[in-house]
C-alpha cells in the first residue's frame, strides 16, 4: 500500500467515525426534545381539563343566576303591572 492510499483510508475512517458520533448525538437530542414536548403536551392537557371544569362550573352558576333573575323579574312585574285591567275584569263578574 502506498502512503497516499493509507492517508485516504485513514481520513475516510475518521470521517465515518465523526459522522456516527454526530448521528448518535443528534439522535439523543431528538429523543430528549421528544420527551420534553410530550411533557409539555401532558401539561397542556391537564390545564385544558382544569379550564373545562371551570367553564362547566361557570355555566352552572350562570344557569342558576338566570333562574333567580327570572323569579325576580316576575316579582317586579307582578308589583308594577297595571291593575286597571284586572280590576275591570273582576267588576264585570
Amino acid at each position: 500500500m502506498t502512503p497516499e492510499l493509507i492517508g485516504i483510508l485513514a481520513v475516510g475512517a475518521t470521517m465515518i467515525g465523526l459522522l456516527l458520533a454526530l448521528w448518535r448525538d443528534a439522535r439523543a437530542d431528538i429523543q430528549a426534545l421528544r420527551a420534553e414536548v410530550r411533557a409539555e403536551f401532558a401539561q397542556v392537557r391537564d390545564d385544558l381539563a382544569d379550564v373545562r371544569r371551570d367553564l362547566q362550573a361557570l355555566t352552572e352558576r350562570v344557569s342558576h343566576l338566570e333562574g333567580r333573575m327570572s323569579r325576580l323579574e316576575g316579582v317586579i312585574e307582578g308589583l308594577f303591572a297595571p291593575r286597571g285591567d284586572r280590576d275591570r275584569h273582576n267588576d264585570a263578574a
